[in-house]
């Protein structure tokens, strides 16, 4: 499920960063911070991070230019034909209101990888519906449901 993304105000500090794809190790332990500050990351590890970001279809970060340290990132989970879900969708508490989340899913979803998949989901709090519907994500209430089946509580 994606983390709530910040509601973004205007995009006057997006050009202190830079999008990445390949995350290095000290990088992947900054994603590790960023999902201990979201209200579903805090009991996640460090070595399930690694394996998530490993595993992920598609990983997008925001990273500082001049430190390479990553304030914003979202992934996704797909088969570039027929469905993508993105998820955990996060920026640092510090880079909120300046418009990187907007960036992160500008760069998400006109990605070219992504250009040929039927139908992108994601989860997110009724909140943040709006933000969201800036790319023209809808709130899906149409035959089919999501189901969930809890294996492992994450908290």
């Amino acid at each position: 499920m994606p983390s709530p993304a910040p509601h973004d105000g205007p995009d006057n500090h997006a050009a202190a960063c830079t999008m990445v794809e390949q995350l290095n190790d000290r990088q992947i332990e900054d994603v590790y911070r960023l999902m201990r500050q979201q209200w579903w990351g805090r009991r996640r590890t460090l070595d399930q991070v690694r394996t998530m970001v490993a595993h992920s279809s598609l990983t997008i970060a925001l990273a500082e230019q001049n430190t390479g340290r990553i304030v914003g990132f979202a992934r996704t989970l797909t088969d570039f034909v027929f469905r993508a879900t993105i998820y955990d969708v996060m920026v640092d508490t510090e880079f909120q209101q300046r418009g990187f989340g907007r960036q992160l899913l500008d760069s998400l979803c006109s990605h070219p990888r992504l250009q040929a998949v039927s139908l992108i989901y994601l989860a997110c709090d009724p909140d943040l519906f709006s933000f969201y519907q800036q790319w023209g994500f809808e709130v899906y209430d149409e035959r089919a449901h999501w189901m969930i089946r809890v294996q492992q509580p994450e908290s």
